[in-house]
């Protein structure tokens, strides 16, 4: 039975039909249906006129939208939140690596309820999934299997679990400060250690312990300090500690900037001159540190280097299944300012 109308005529065209309309081949129709390549611009442009004119719908096949989701686990904050530009600048490499690979980014913050959120996340969403590990627990690891899509975890190196990570080479790293203030005559080092437990800072202990050793510095129990990983919170700790009249070594390593520059601004209310009376060295390079008053030598770490393998491993890892186990570390730069010198018998 014929159509009742023009326009119901033109609704039911056949493809071979409209092509006979636009003098060329059904197959050419279907490209520009499809949205494909194999015809040129001309071409193209004439067919889709005559469509509209036939008000011919175009079914176009809905583009895949590709997400990635970067989860934000907080156990305390004073690392995630305190720490001030390390962890933005990760995040913010992240999202610049993710938008020029065509992911769109999804950034979830987890407050202490880690196998909570990651049983709650909507998987179907995401392509895959970064997690910043920075505060993230052994205990909370196999919390990790639920995870249902590719992952990797960021600023945790994930000893002795199998999965994808990229953090820092906290043992390399450590050596090379600790080898700087030997190159400089030191003979006693302290420590100022961070009394928040982290992966970082565990590993941190240990390269620290090693190394004075290694070079026969003179580290007894009474030169470790141990102060929360924040700048006010380093500095009302070691302000206590000074009340005390503790006797300092010549030099000391510092677990991160930010206890660095606590410790600073206490031993310099007390009267202590940097780095005349002792030379610290911190870890991290986070901005403050190069304006303080000394400058504040430290071990600079490319915290965005970081967030772009993150991403580039995310992507390979939803690219090719196989690729898992991947561990990769990222080592530290000595950056030296003046509140370290060499030291004078």
């Amino acid at each position: 039975m014929p159509p009742n109308s023009a326009a119901e005529w033109r609704l039911n065209m056949t493809v071979k039909e409209l092509a006979k309309i636009a003098g060329v081949s059904p197959a050419a129709i279907s490209i520009v249906l499809n949205n494909k390549k194999g015809v040129s611009d001309k071409t193209r442009e004439r067919i889709l006129n005559i469509l509209k004119e036939y008000n011919y719908s175009i079914n176009k096949k809905k583009e895949t939208v590709k997400k990635l989701c970067f989860l934000k686990y907080k156990k305390h904050g004073m690392l995630v939140e305190q720490n001030e530009g390390f962890i933005a600048a990760i995040l913010d490499s992240v999202e610049a690596e993710s938008c020029l690979r065509g992911y769109s980014l999804s950034i979830i913050v987890s407050d202490n309820n880690f196998e909570d959120i990651i049983n709650s996340i909507d998987y179907d969403a995401y392509d895959g999934l970064i997690l910043l590990g920075t505060e993230l627990e052994e205990k909370q690891y196999t919390c990790l299997k639920e995870i249902k899509k590719p992952y990797i975890v960021v600023d945790n190196n994930m000893l002795d679990y199998p999965c994808n990570n990229i953090a820092i080479n906290n043992q390399e790293t450590v050596y090379s400060a600790v080898s700087y203030l030997a190159e400089l005559k030191h003979k006693s080092i302290g420590y100022f250690h961070s009394s928040v437990n982290i992966s970082n800072f565990a590993e941190r202990n240990i390269s620290f312990v090693h190394c004075a050793n290694l070079y026969g510095l003179d580290f007894k129990p009474e030169y470790q300090f141990n102060l929360p990983p924040t700048l006010v919170g380093a500095y009302h700790e070691m302000k206590r500690y000074l009340s005390t009249n503790p006797v300092l070594p010549s030099c000391a390593f510092a677990d991160n900037d930010s206890i660095a520059i606590g410790v600073m601004k206490a031993l310099l209310e007390f009267g202590y001159k940097i780095p005349q009376d002792i030379s610290i060295i911190g870890f991290d390079d986070i901005p403050f540190s190069a304006i303080l008053t000394p400058p504040l030598t430290t071990m600079r770490i490319q915290k965005a280097l970081i967030g772009t393998i993150a991403v580039r491993q995310i992507c390979d890892l939803i690219d090719y299944a196989p690729y898992t186990g991947v561990k990769i570390q990222v080592g530290g730069e000595l950056v030296r300012r003046a509140s370290t010198t060499a030291f004078e018998e």
